[in-house]
């Protein structure tokens, strides 16, 4: 492989091992803030925790082993002018809505506030209305506040756990929500990853998640992004702007055709790996799945394909074929620097990171990919309307000798030949 194909092989190696280096192990502790009004409010703490991951909620916990009795603290912002804010424990084998025990409170429009509980079910997945209903939970305590010092909407109760909710492996499940209706009845909440990561399994005893699902997923997506953002968003559009501005005009160079293909290749495989952990992290979600990124994603990947054999199916330059290939090649190219483009922004608005560094990030590449193709553009077009209307005069040039541009003509090498040059009169 050619030096600056290792090259960008290694620094895409780095930018994903990078990916893991920083990970922060105490990002699951909660603020010190929430830490202490729950011990203000007599809640001994077992465990405190912040899922800043999924969508911000805190959690404090204290478990009396002997009775059985579990003291919950639970707390998040609803900035909205409506919302609500949900926990819960699932005794089922996974931690999921559905079978969800819930603790609910709503926030109205007039500032009241209400509060109930709610069995999830699979209706409710399908979008049937949610009402206060009966649970198999022994419930004291429960109450739904606003603490203006946190700025923060608690739940906070007592509960006394049934034998089938093991304390070793208890599944609590929380949301947040928007849209409410009359009757106490919270409606859909958003549909993003941070939304559909609000489970965990956990060791009363410890605190710890076991596994930590939603902290390793959140990683392995962050993989997939950078990945498909250098890969598809990034290497992609340079491999284009090298072909089509290095061949001849304006700045010819002897190896154009060299870095094109080895810019392609580097970028089909990170983006095709980036698409391969996409696949993997679908099939791990099957609780939910995001239909419309996924076909991006394999239009994409069957199509970058497509064009990497086009380097193998090369018809000569006398083939009657070579410029419908070349057409179809153009054509697919630029299909997928726009679907690609618009596949990123979509997976940005999936993980919600829109407010953090990564879509500035991806504004600054796109932004400076496509300053550098319009600066080329605007070149080229330039020269080509001088051609055209013979405009040399006013360009600042001699009119160039027609006989020496018609025996110019591109090189299977990508070399520019001396009797290329046009010859002035």
């Amino acid at each position: 492989m050619s030096p600056p194909a290792c090259s960008l092989i290694y620094l895409v190696v780095f930018l994903f091992l990078s990916v893991f280096s920083f990970t922060n192990i105490h990002a699951h502790h909660c603020t010190d803030r929430f830490l202490s009004e729950a011990k203000q409010r007599n809640l001994i703490i077992t465990f405190c925790k912040r899922y800043g991951e999924s969508n911000g909620v805190e959690i404090a916990m204290y478990l009396r082993e002997k009775s059985r009795m579990l003291d919950i603290m639970v707390g998040a912002r609803l900035e909205e002018k409506t919302g609500w804010l949900a926990w819960g424990l699932n005794p089922d084998p996974e931690a999921r809505m559905v079978g969800t025990q819930a603790l609910i409170g709503i926030k109205y429009m007039n500032g009241d506030l209400l509060w109930d509980r709610y069995n999830i079910t699979s209706f409710t997945k399908i979008g049937c209305q949610l009402l206060p209903s009966a649970i198999d939970l022994n419930i004291s305590n429960f109450n739904f506040s606003y603490i203006d010092c946190l700025q923060y909407y608690v739940i906070q109760a007592t509960i006394v756990l049934p034998m089938k909710y093991h304390v070793e492996k208890l599944n609590h499940v929380w949301q947040v929500g928007i849209d409410v209706a009359e009757r106490k009845e919270p409606k859909m909440h958003p549909r993003g990853l941070r939304n559909y990561d609000s489970t965990e399994t956990i060791n009363l005893r410890t605190g710890k998640g076991l596994g930590s699902r939603v902290h390793n997923f959140s990683r392995i997506r962050e993989v997939h992004g950078i990945l498909n953002i250098i890969g598809w968003g990034m290497l992609l559009p340079i491999g284009v702007i090298i072909a089509r501005n290095f061949r001849e005009f304006p700045l010819p160079c002897l190896g154009w055709q060299r870095y094109h293909i080895s810019c392609q290749a580097v970028g089909y495989i990170v983006g095709s790996t980036g698409w391969a952990v996409g696949i993997w992290l679908g099939r791990a979600s099957k609780h939910y799945s995001f239909p419309k990124h996924g076909t991006f994603g394999i239009f994409i990947f069957t199509f970058a394909t497509l064009q990497m054999l086009f380097f193998k199916c090369k018809p000569s330059d006398r083939d009657e074929f070579r410029t419908y290939r070349n057409m179809s090649h153009h054509v697919v190219g630029y299909s997928l620097i726009v679907a690609s483009y618009i596949n990123i922004r979509k997976g940005i608005n999936i993980m919600h990171l829109d407010g953090k560094y990564w879509l500035p990030a991806y504004f600054g590449i796109a932004g400076c990919v496509a300053f550098i193709f319009l600066v080329f553009e605007i070149v080229s077009w330039f020269k080509f309307l001088c051609d055209k209307f013979g405009l040399w005069i006013i360009c600042g040039k001699d009119i160039p000798n027609e006989e020496a541009n018609l025996r110019k003509a591109s090189r299977e090498d990508g070399r520019v030949q001396p009797s290329d040059t046009p010859i002035n009169n």
